[in-house]
């Protein structure tokens, strides 16, 4: 149906008194509306039922069926709860208002009727209760897209958990032979092949563990682990995966371990070389000459505003040494390439 066929809106006028309905059905008529009558609530409601109107008019003071009473009854069918209602009601009868209020009433209209000032209200509330109704359905598609979006985020981190754990049994077992392997009798550049093989291995094992934990993380389930740990070797490792691409690029890689650093550390080593190699990479991206170190030593007192130096990034790790003495070490990447902006920090 085009737009210059589509039928007009359509009013039902609940009211017992046969005046009131003309008048208003004359009033609704003159700006293009259709209109239906019903002389009391029971009828009213019977009508709404079958009709469907776009507004109903509802006087208060009817037999058989109130104003009130069929104000609450509709808005317990279907559809009842959208469609606007009027209440007509007695010029000085503010009670009735807001007892008509309280049933459901959208809005009210005093008697006599002015037909001018009726078509606007009535115009006025079907327009708003239009609008409320798109804004219903709009909130109703956005929480089914939330719950799709949920829903698909869950079913990637089921997949990616799936995933990883099947690439982790043949991860580990390259681990455990090149473990082996170190131990066999090796020339030295044989062991150091399998020494990088190891280091590497080890890499795409926390890669792996990473993808993990980005499920672990979605489902709220992450958790630091503890565990013992060698400080000095964790960084060496870390600065093992870097020599190939520093060599490239002629830059000098170290790490720098403050004497008062305990050789052994309790805490998660994983989320630490997470972070470490996260730095690095940085530092060994946006460093054209010069040197990358990594540095580790006791903090005395936390400094939030300036770790170490307000252009080296670093992390202040809460850990404890092997011997369940607690400290607070402080590991951070410095470089002498292009730095990080002040405002970035």
């Amino acid at each position: 149906m085009t737009s210059d066929q589509r039928e007009p809106p359509l009013a039902l006028i609940v009211d017992d008194d046969a005046v009131n309905r003309l008048m208003a059905r004359a009033a609704l008529e003159s700006v293009g509306w259709s209109v239906k009558e019903a002389e009391n609530g029971r009828e009213g409601l019977a009508a709404f039922q079958q009709l469907n109107p776009d507004v109903v008019l509802l006087d208060i003071m009817m037999p058989e069926m109130d104003g009130f009473t069929a104000c609450a009854a509709l808005r317990k069918l279907p559809r009842g709860e959208d469609i606007p209602v009027l209440i007509m009601t007695g010029l000085d009868d503010y009670g009735s208002i807001t007892q008509a209020y309280d049933a459901g009433a959208t809005d009210f209209l005093t008697k006599p009727l002015n037909g001018l000032l009726l078509t606007h209200r009535v115009r006025y509330i079907v327009r708003s209760s239009r609008v409320l109704q798109d804004l219903r359905a709009s909130q109703i598609s956005l929480a089914q897209s939330r719950d799709a979006a949920l829903e698909g985020t869950r079913l990637k981190s089921e997949f990616l958990a799936t995933v990883s754990h099947e690439i982790l049994t043949p991860m580990n077992g390259i681990l455990g032979m090149t473990e082996l392997l170190l131990d066999t009798h090796l020339t030295p550049e044989q062991h150091d092949y399998a020494d990088s093989i190891r280091t590497s291995g080890k890499a795409l094992h926390l890669i792996i563990n990473n993808i993990l934990d980005f499920s672990k993380f979605d489902s709220g389930n992450l958790q630091l682990e503890k565990v013992d740990f060698d400080v000095n070797r964790l960084l060496q490792d870390i600065v093992g995966l870097f020599q190939p691409r520093a060599c490239i690029k002629a830059l000098k890689l170290f790490c720098l371990i403050q004497a008062q650093v305990p050789t052994w550390l309790h805490g998660d080593s994983g989320r630490l070389r997470q972070i470490l190699i996260n730095l690095l990479a940085n530092a060994v991206k946006f460093t054209e000459h010069g040197e990358i170190g990594i540095r580790a030593e006791v903090a005395e007192e936390p400094d939030r505003h300036n770790p170490i130096d307000s252009e080296l990034p670093a992390t202040l790790l809460h850990v404890a040494g092997k011997d369940g003495h607690a400290v607070r070490v402080r590991f951070s990447v410095f470089d002498t390439g292009i730095g990080i902006a002040q405002e970035a920090c």
